[in-house]
């Protein structure tokens, strides 16, 4: 869940960025959130690619679009490309 709530805070990040006029709020998020992603890869018992149809699984291939759609959201935002695989 923790990991759902670091990606629904994009907005949140950019309120703070604006609000300070401090843009590395921006890159701290993209930071913490790409981090917060690969700690629940290394500790899910899910696995994505195995059991996308199951319940569980589409949970979690919906939860890594999320995700991604929010890091390369705020990585635009700063002006930066996402690469295309990693």
């Amino acid at each position: 869940m923790g990991l759902l709530v670091a990606a629904g805070s994009l907005d949140y990040a950019v309120e703070a960025a604006i609000a300070t006029q401090e843009p590395s709020f921006m890159a701290k998020y993209a930071f913490q959130l790409a981090q917060a992603f690969n700690n629940f890869l290394s500790t899910s018992t899910i696995s994505c690619r195995k059991r996308y149809e199951q319940k569980r699984g589409v949970f979690c291939w919906r939860l890594t679009e999320f995700v991604e759609a929010q890091l390369v959201r705020a990585l635009s935002l700063m002006g930066i490309s996402a690469p295309e695989k990693m």
